[in-house]
């Protein structure tokens, strides 16, 4: 005689404790719920004066029998890395079926942690979570939102977007961060980026002035790239300021020459760093420097 299939009570323990937090969650977010199963069991956007935010993070929950002081479980790298590259913030909430309650903690504020961990040779990293932060039932749960706003604010600069922080009224503030080395280069990246696209949107509407303003301020901003320097060169000869124009051209001929990896690293549709410089070198040839100018 054949015997069913049983139901095993960490499925059921499972099920609950997703019911259990996604009640819990329903209260404060809308929720989405992937898919496929890939290490995130919500995707939440924040609801605020009852609309949404458009202010969104991540949830993974864990159901356990009962913990002690915290709760500790394996948790495979692959996962690991795909909460760290997140664009949302991510939470792991752990459902505890003894008291009923959800406990949360924060991946960003683990980051560093997990960062080094994945350095090792296990196959997994063990993660806690405490009881230090309770996902309340039928609670307002502001720590938690203030955390989700804040991580938000983080994960934001780690991908090179700085964000205006406003409490709801017309004074807002800029959070003062301790960027990691990551933060600093994508921020500095994004600048760069904004200040050629605000560059170029002024030579289109034959604004010279602010784009030699800002072109300016970019060749003080950054000075690893010689297309800042090339596009500043070329909005002075078009203000007539030659001398600045030559210097400029000169500068973005030597940021090429000091290039050892252009050639290594360019695509075959791209030019070589010879033929950039020849292409610099030809058009400062052909205007005349006035010495007066």
């Amino acid at each position: 005689m054949y015997r069913m299939p049983q139901i095993p009570n960490s499925h059921k323990r499972g099920r609950k404790g997703e019911h259990a937090v996604e009640t819990r969650l329903s209260d404060i977010s809308n929720i989405m719920v992937p898919e496929q199963d890939v290490g995130i069991d919500y995707f939440c956007e924040l609801i605020e004066n009852r609309s949404p935010s458009g202010r969104y993070f991540c949830v993974q929950v864990k159901s356990t029998k009962k913990f002690s002081n915290h709760w500790s479980g394996s948790i495979k790298k692959e996962t690991l890395v795909f909460w760290l590259n997140q664009r949302y913030p991510v939470f792991l909430i752990v459902y505890e079926q003894a008291s009923r309650n959800c406990y949360w903690a924060s991946i960003e504020d683990m980051r560093q942690t997990l960062l080094n961990k994945l350095q090792s040779a296990s196959r997994t990293v063990k993660v806690k979570v405490g009881r230090s932060h309770l996902l309340e039932e039928n609670g307002d749960n502001i720590q938690f939102i203030r955390k989700i706003k804040k991580d938000g604010t983080l994960v934001n600069a780690l991908h090179g977007v700085p964000e205006f922080i406003s409490a709801g009224g017309y004074v807002g503030s800029i959070p003062v961060l301790s960027l990691t080395d990551a933060m600093r280069v994508m921020i500095r990246d994004k600048v760069r980026l904004g200040l050629d696209y605000l560059i170029y949107d002024y030579i289109l509407k034959d604004d010279q002035k602010n784009a030699y303003q800002l072109s300016h301020m970019l060749t003080q901003f950054d000075h690893g790239h010689y297309d800042h320097f090339l596009i500043h060169a070329r909005i002075c000869r078009h203000l007539k300021k030659y001398r600045e124009a030559e210097e400029n051209y000169n500068v973005a001929i030597s940021i090429c020459k000091d290039d050892p990896n252009w050639n290594k690293r360019k695509g075959p549709q791209d030019p070589s760093i010879e033929d950039i410089i020849a292409m610099i070198e030809d058009e400062k040839a052909k205007f005349k420097v006035d010495p007066e100018i």
